[in-house]
C-alpha cells in the first residue's frame, strides 16, 4: 500500500483511513491493525508537526509482518521529546505497540519505519 499525503491536519485521518482500508483485506489478528492505525497516525502527525514536506506512508505485509514507513523531505532523525513537552510520545507509543521501529536517511530525505508479528 501507499499513499502520499499533503502536510495538513488531515494527513493523519487521511493515513488512518488508507491504511485501516487495506488492513481490513489482511489476515491480521486483533489488536495489531489497531495498534497499526495508532502508529500511522503518530507518524504521520509528526511528519506534519515538524517538517514542511508531504508525508508519504508505505505499507508492506511479508511472511506474517507488518512494516509501515513514513517518508519525509526533512533529513533530521525523529528525537524524542524532553520530559516536561506537551505531546511528544509518539516515539514512546511505537516502542509499545512495535516489535521494531527506526529511521534511514534517504535520497530525498529519511523514512521512519515501524515493524510488528500479524
Amino acid at each position: 500500500m501507499r499513499v502520499e499525503l499533503n502536510n495538513s491536519d488531515r494527513a493523519p485521518a487521511a493515513a488512518r483511513h488508507a491504511l485501516g482500508s487495506w488492513l481490513d483485506k489482511l489476515d491480521c489478528p486483533e489488536p495489531v491493525p489497531d495498534d497499526a492505525l495508532i502508529v500511522v497516525s503518530e507518524l504521520v502527525t509528526n511528519v506534519v508537526r515538524h517538517t514542511a514536506s508531504d508525508p508519504v506512508v508505505i505499507a508492506t505485509f511479508d511472511d506474517r509482518r507488518l512494516r509501515i514507513e513514513v517518508h519525509d523531505g526533512d533529513p533530521r532523525g525523529p528525537v524524542p521529546a524532553a520530559g516536561a513537552e506537551v505531546g511528544g510520545f509518539g516515539l514512546t507509543i511505537l516502542e509499545h505497540l512495535c516489535d521494531a521501529w527506526g529511521w534511514e536517511p534517504t535520497d530525498f530525505g529519511k523514512r521512519v519505519w515501524a515493524e510488528t508479528r500479524c
